[in-house]
C-alpha cells in the first residue's frame, strides 16, 4: 500500500549543488563521506574510471561558493591510490577504505587531518597485502577508539572473501605488526561477502551483502565481535542470521546506531531492491530473537527501497536512496523518528529530492556535520557518474512529507 501525500517545502532547507560543473570536472562518482569536525570529505570511486581525486567542503563555508570546496588526487602521489568505497576518521586520521583501483587491491591510503589538504606530506600509504595476499577488496572501515577494521567484501570479481584486516592506531601505520587479521570464513564458510560495519561502543557489527557471486547468493548472517576480547579468539565472534527470522531478510547495505538501536539498511533481497529495514537492540542478547524486528518502507511509499546506508541526526534515521531496480536510480529519502514505534507508518515519511532536480539521485552513504545531512553522488544511470550532491538543514523537517493516518501494523 502507498499512501498519499502532501508536500511541504520550506526555502533555502535543502540546496544541490554539482561539483563536477562548479569545483572540477573530475570531482563525481563518490562513494561516501567522512566528517572530521569541520571538513567533509567525499570519498573517490569512479568518475567515467576509476580515480583518487578526494573533494573537501569547509562547513564553515558558504555549500555553493567554489572557493569553500577543494580537491586533491592522491594518484599524483601514489598511482595505485583510487578506487575506495567510504573512509572512517579516528580523531586524526582519515581512512579511505581500498576496493578496486583496475583490481582488487589493500593499500590503505591515510590523511593527517593536522597537516595541509594538499600537501604531499600530509598522506601516507600502507598495502596490506604485502602481509596477506587475501587482505584486499574492502567495502568501508570502522573506528572503535582504538582500532580501524577493514569490511571485507571480495579478492576477485568472481570472490566473495570474509578476512578482516585491523590496524592499531597506537602504533606505526607503515610497520607490519600494527596489523592482524582473521577470517570470518573460519567461522563458517558463508560468514563472507560483507558491506559496511558499525560500532556500538563495545561491539562490531559487519553488515552482510553477498556470501557467492556464482550463483549470486544474498546474504543475512549478521556478524558480531567483542572488541573486549580476543580479535583473533573465535569465541570472540557471534553470528545471527535474519533471514531465519524474517523471510528474505538478506541483501544490506550499510546503517548507522543511534545510541541504543541498529538499522540496517536494504538493497537487494535476492529477487528485487527492496526496504524491509531490521533493526537490532543492542541493549539485549544479539542471538535472541526478540531482540531483532522489521519494518518494511514500502507500506510508506512503493518507492521506499533500494537504499544504501543510513545516518542519524540525534533523533531521526534517514535512509540514504539509490535504485529501486535495474537502472532505476532514485532520490526519495525515507526518515524514520526515533521518538515513535518503529513499526508505527506514523513514525515514517518521506521527500523525493529528485521533485527538486531530475539529477538529484543515486546516492551513496553520506554524513551528518552536526547541522546538515550530506549524500555523496554516485551516478544518475549506469555508469553516469554524477557530482550533484544533496544536502539539508536538519532543522528543516517541514520537507518531509505527511503520510495519510493509517492503522499501526
Amino acid at each position: 500500500m502507498t499512501t498519499t501525500n502532501t508536500l511541504i517545502q520550506s526555502p533555502n532547507t535543502i540546496e544541490y549543488y554539482d561539483l563536477s560543473k562548479h569545483v572540477h570536472p573530475k570531482c563525481k562518482g563518490f562513494s561516501g563521506a567522512v566528517f572530521d569536525g569541520r571538513y567533509v570529505y567525499l570519498i573517490p570511486m569512479n568518475n567515467g574510471s576509476i580515480q583518487g581525486q578526494v573533494t573537501r567542503f569547509d562547513t564553515d563555508g558558504d555549500f555553493k561558493n567554489p572557493k569553500c570546496w577543494s580537491f586533491f588526487d592522491t594518484t599524483t602521489l601514489n598511482p595505485g591510490s583510487k578506487g575506495f568505497i567510504n573512509g572512517t576518521f579516528d580523531g586524526r586520521y582519515i581512512y579511505f577504505a581500498p576496493y578496486i583501483n583496475g583490481q582488487h587491491f589493500g593499500q590503505v591510503t591515510r590523511y593527517d587531518t593536522k597537516k595541509d589538504f594538499t600537501a604531499s606530506d600530509s598522506w601516507t600509504f600502507f598495502n596490506t597485502t604485502q602481509m596477506n595476499p587475501n587482505s584486499k577488496g574492502f567495502i568501508s572501515c570502522v573506528f572503535d577508539g582504538r582500532y580501524v577494521y577493514f569490511v571485507p567484501y571480495q579478492l576477485d570479481m568472481k570472490t566473495c572473501h570474509g578476512q578482516v584486516t585491523r590496524y592499531d592506531t597506537h602504533e606505526d601505520f607503515q610497520t607490519e605488526s600494527s596489523w592482524d587479521f582473521f577470517d570470518m570464513t573460519d567461522l563458517h564458510p558463508a560468514y563472507k561477502g560483507y558491506h559496511a560495519a558499525l560500532f556500538d561502543g563495545r561491539f562490531i557489527y559487519f553488515i552482510p551483502y553477498i556470501s557467492d557471486i556464482d550463483p549470486l547468493t544474498y546474504n543475512g548472517n549478521f556478524i558480531q565481535l567483542d572488541t573486549h576480547s580476543n580479535f583473533l579468539n573465535t569465541n570472540s565472534w557471534s553470528c545471527f542470521n535474519t533471514a531465519d527470522l524474517f523471510p528474505k531478510s538478506v541483501g544490506f547495505i550499510g546503517g548507522t546506531f543511534d545510541g541504543q538501536y541498529l538499522y540496517f539498511a536494504p538493497y537487494h533481497n535476492g529477487e528485487s531492491r527492496y526496504g524491509q529495514v531490521v533493526r537490532y537492540n543492542t541493549h539485549t542478547s544479539f542471538n535472541n530473537p526478540q531482540s531483532w524486528d522489521a519494518f518494511d518502507t514500502t507500506i510508506i511509499h512503493e518507492n521506499s527501497r533500494g537504499f544504501f546506508s543510513a545516518i542519524f541526526d540525534g533523533r531521526f534515521i534517514y535512509f540514504v536512496p539509490h535504485c529501486r531496480g535495474e537502472n532505476l536510480y532514485h532520490g526519495q529519502i525515507t526518515r524514520y523518528d526515533t521518538k515513535g514505534s518503529f513499526t508505527s507508518v506514523k513514525s515514517w515519511k518521506i521527500f523525493d529530492t529528485e521533485s527538486l532536480d531530475e539529477y538529484n539521485k543515486g546516492f551513496i552513504a553520506g554524513v551528518f556535520d552536526g547541522k546538515h545531512i550530506y549524500f555523496a553522488p554516485y551516478e544518475t544511470e549506469a555508469n553516469k557518474h554524477s557530482g550533484q550532491i544533496v544536502r539539508f538543514s536538519v532543522k528543516a523537517q517541514s520537507i518531509f512529507s505527511k503520510s495519510k493516518k493509517l492503522q499501526d501494523m
